[in-house]
């Protein structure tokens, strides 16, 4: 009987040995699992912490960039315009210089064919002279003048000595109308002279647009010229090709 109590006792006591040794080892199994648990869910944090991290640079740097972008194009576009404000202030800027140029000159220059006589008045010769004028309009007068103040060209000759003056040149139904100071009717030449000088005013006349010159004095028409020409009729041009430059 005692033999018994005894087994008895020590199966009780291996019970509880065992029943703690599966209570420590549950525990510890427990324990491992929700340390486990634990690590798994720091690396799931660590992960989604990295992960946010990461899209916050990238958003960041979206901004920045796009601000970048925008700050190059605000310079590009802020280069275009002055750029373009450079273009449209040099041509005004030629212009004005270009204007005042022809204002500060206010002439023009062309080249305008003068008619003389020979020495012995025996013939009528071409001679091309630049001229300068305040207009394209005042080129008659100026033509004329210098036709009164002379040839260039060796061999020519001319009939007046500077004295007289064109007054005006006026043109009215394709008849220019020439009027010249009275030193004009001075002119004493013969016969042959005075014919070289109404045909070659109607000559220089033709260039500029009139078939026929009409000769006034001060302005006012003149029954005849030199004591027998007819001053009443306008004067008609001959054919220019007529004539040759002297050789």
């Amino acid at each position: 009987m005692k033999h018994l109590h005894f087994m008895f006792a020590i199966l009780l006591s291996m019970g509880i040995l065992a029943a703690c040794g599966q209570g420590g080892n549950s525990e510890e199994q427990n324990s491992d699992s929700t340390a486990g648990e634990s690590d798994v869910t720091e690396t799931e944090e660590n992960e989604a912490a990295e992960e946010n991290e990461d899209t916050s640079n990238e958003d960041a740097e979206e901004p920045a960039n796009e601000e970048e972008d925008s700050s190059d194009e605000q310079a590009g576009t802020d280069t275009e315009e002055e750029n373009a404000e450079e273009v449209n202030e040099n041509p005004s800027s030629d212009t004005s210089e270009e204007s005042a140029s022809e204002n500060a000159e206010g002439t023009v220059t062309e080249t305008v064919t003068l008619y003389f006589p020979d020495e012995q008045l025996l013939e009528t010769y071409k001679e091309e002279r630049e001229l300068e004028a305040a207009s394209e309009e005042a080129l008659p007068k100026a033509a004329l003048e210098a036709w009164i103040a002379g040839p260039e060209q060796e061999g020519l000759v001319s009939f007046f000595d500077g004295d007289v003056e064109v007054q005006s040149v006026e043109g009215q139904d394709g008849t220019a109308e020439v009027s010249f100071s009275e030193s004009f009717l001075d002119t004493n030449v013969g016969s042959t002279g005075e014919a070289f000088i109404t045909d070659q005013i109607a000559l220089i006349m033709q260039q500029f647009g009139y078939d026929q010159t009409k000769i006034l004095v001060d302005g006012e028409e003149q029954s005849t010229f030199f004591g027998h020409m007819d001053g009443t009729e306008p004067i008609p041009a001959d054919n220019p090709d007529n004539y040759s430059t002297m050789e």
